[in-house]
């Protein structure tokens, strides 16, 4: 079996930076792998292209040596085969609102006994060692988002299901069901932040969680998230871009 990257740094208590996803080109990943990022989340619910550009993204994913999770548009189980079938380790479900919703998506992520995974990993089995389908549940990542106040209110039975391997924080969405407005600094969603890290802890669930820009990324390595994004891949491209274009014209 390849390296497994994410659970080995959850072990040793060792945060991973993400590449978050939208433009989804197999090239950009080749320039983020050079960078030395350590993993990649391919953004398919707010990201660019189909099952096309998956594919060469996570073709370009393995070439560079970075597992890869992709965010699917939604809580389909064909949409989780086929990321799984293409070679993504990890899958993860957006609006995600109860213990059931939970428990539909890992059983599309685990085959059977666990989960209805149907048979198919036309890319997935490519250096994986041994047995593919003995071993695919320990290796795949069934990861769903907190972002909805139900999600929320149901935490520990969502953690307490078998399968569930990763929690996702999404703080945008999870301001606008807490307090309204979009405000990922507000009390609520600093409180529901620290709720879900703890209770990943104690569950020994992994916990990734998305940041906007640095000022909010510095402070979610200090208190030990498993793996922190920071910004998008579109988000990069357009400051940089401002940034070029002011130095250029010396303003």
């Amino acid at each position: 079996m390849r390296e497994d990257r994410f659970r080995q740094a959850a072990r040793e208590r060792r945060t991973l930076f993400s590449a978050w996803l939208t433009l989804n080109s197999p090239f950009l990943i080749e320039l983020i792998g050079e960078a030395g990022w350590d993993c990649i989340t391919m953004d398919q619910q707010h990201g660019l292209g189909g099952n096309e550009a998956q594919l060469g993204c996570l073709t370009a994913a393995r070439a560079c040596g970075m597992p890869a999770i992709v965010r699917v548009a939604n809580n389909d189980p064909g949409l989780a085969g086929r990321a799984l079938d293409a070679g993504a380790q990890g899958v993860m479900c957006p609006l995600i609102e109860s213990v059931e919703d939970a428990d539909a998506f890992v059983r599309a992520v685990k085959f059977p006994p666990r989960g209805l995974r149907s048979w198919g990993p036309y890319r997935a089995r490519i250096d994986h060692q041994g047995d593919y389908f003995t071993t695919a549940n320990a290796w795949t990542i069934a990861c769903p988002q907190i972002e909805t106040r139900g999600a929320l209110d149901q935490l520990d039975d969502i953690l307490a299901l078998e399968g569930v391997d990763m929690l996702c924080f999404g703080p945008n969405d999870l301001s606008i069901a807490l307090t309204g407005r979009l405000d990922i600094w507000a009390k609520e969603v600093k409180e529901a932040r620290e709720l879900v890290l703890r209770k990943c802890r104690e569950n020994a669930v992994m916990a990734l969680i998305y940041a906007n820009d640095i000022d909010y990324a510095k402070p979610l390595v200090t208190e030990g998230w498993d793996i922190v994004a920071v910004g998008t891949d579109a988000t990069w491209f357009s400051r940089v871009a401002a940034e070029t274009l002011r130095d250029a014209r010396g303003s």
